[in-house]
């Protein structure tokens, strides 16, 4: 009996660990796979709530800050999720990147334990490999995840289009091995003290929407997505940055 119940949570919890958290600056785009070859001018932190699957007990508390110049980027986040006393998982990311004249190129990590408590817990890492390219308005870039587990190995290829200082329009195309291909589009567009994103992404289709309001150096965030399947949640953040015009054009 013990085992099955065991085998039950494990289930459980590899369903949970497929939830993909949405930074706090992005509360309407569903979560594909960041690029670690950034180039924004401006530091930023922030802080994330959000109930990934509607009906269900399951919460993620996250934090991520980036820092970046015309040559070098920083960036990094956290993650806590919990199901009551059933399940938790803790992950950790990093990225890295350096600029010459129009190119970037980046190198990114996560760490993710995840753990059912007194009966087991393991651990998978992945790296990331980017690059982009910035032409005129447009912003183009692609991606490799090389992770420990071979089933999450992904490619993601984006392009962004800048077409004023307050509005993003992009397309990506993200090729998962375990879960085929997934095209997403995304816009993004800041009108005064108003913040507004969304993004639709097939097959599903999967719809996101996000508003934020800005006040100075701060910027409070919610969102909602809906997905054909399981995975209808919610999230509000709260954002200090040094420079919110750049809120909308980084992923």
């Amino acid at each position: 009996m013990m085992r099955k119940i065991i085998w039950i949570l494990l289930g459980i919890s590899s369903l949970f660990a497929d939830v993909r958290v949405p930074k706090p600056w992005n509360p309407g785009f569903f979560d594909g796979e960041k690029n670690p070859a950034q180039r924004i001018s401006s530091f930023r932190m922030g802080l994330l709530w959000t109930e990934p699957m509607e009906g269900v007990d399951y919460e993620v508390l996250g934090f991520a800050s980036e820092w970046g110049n015309d040559r070098f980027y920083v960036g990094m986040d956290y993650s806590s999720a919990f199901l009551d006393s059933l399940y938790r998982s803790e992950k950790f990311g990093l990225d890295l990147s350096i600029s010459f004249s129009q190119w970037t190129f980046g190198l990114g990590g996560t760490a993710d334990v995840q753990i059912v408590p007194g009966e087991a817990s393991w651990w998978d890492v992945s790296a990331r490999l980017g690059s982009s390219l910035r032409v005129g308005a447009f912003d183009c870039g692609i991606l490799s995840v090389l992770s420990k587990n071979l089933e999450e190995n992904a490619v993601d290829a984006q392009v962004h289009w800048n077409a004023l200082p307050r509005f993003q329009s992009g397309v990506q195309v993200l090729f998962r091995r375990r879960n085929g291909t997934l095209l997403i589009f995304q816009e993004s567009l800041i009108l005064g003290a108003l913040f507004l994103q969304g993004s639709v992404a097939f097959p599903g289709p999967k719809i996101g929407v996000g508003i934020g309001i800005l006040w100075g150096d701060f910027l409070s965030t919610f969102g909602t997505h809906r997905d054909g399947s399981y995975m209808n949640s919610k999230m509000a953040g709260l954002i200090v940055s040094k420079k919110l015009e750049n809120e909308s054009k980084n992923r």
